[in-house]
């Protein structure tokens, strides 16, 4: 028997009230383990405003990257028509509107140009969004998202 695809796991709708952080890449990626940190980060100092969602697999990112962006406004789906590395970071609102951030730096970017997480409830937030990634972080965290439905992939 061949090997069976890895199946792209569904994103529920966002709770009102919230807002979802999606990080999707390779399994293996100091970028991906580093975006998927900020967005743990963001979801610990506030689970009442954010939650997230990920998937992290090697095998089947660039389908569900090809996914995504073609459920992107016409806009961002030219913005971002050329992305094709890991990660890609996209926000989701209850109200069904996404927003692509892009890779790890334009997650970071949102994080310290956005003005939302200016407090010091989000020092760690910031300390993430702000540093050099090492590639001592290429094992990448496949710790579940907060979002409803999400559970450990196998790669």
């Amino acid at each position: 028997m061949g090997q069976q695809a890895a199946k792209i796991p569904a994103r529920p709708v966002v709770a009102q009230g919230k807002t979802r952080i999606c990080v999707a890449g390779f399994g293996f990626s100091h970028h991906t383990h580093r975006a998927g940190n900020v967005a743990r980060a963001i979801v610990q100092a506030n689970p009442d405003q954010y939650e997230s969602w990920f998937h992290f697999n090697s095998r089947n990112y660039p389908e569900l990257l090809r996914q995504v962006k073609s459920e992107l406004p016409e806009n961002q789906q030219k913005q971002f028509a050329d992305h094709k590395s890991a990660p890609f970071c996209w926000l989701e609102l209850a109200d069904g509107t996404l927003k692509a951030k892009g890779g790890r730096d334009g997650l970071c970017q949102w994080v310290l140009s956005s003005g939302q997480f200016s407090t010091q409830r989000y020092d760690e937030v910031l300390g993430l969004a702000s540093s050099e990634v090492s590639l001592l972080e290429a094992w990448v965290d496949k710790t579940p998202g907060t979002a409803p439905g999400q559970r450990e992939e196998t790669e």
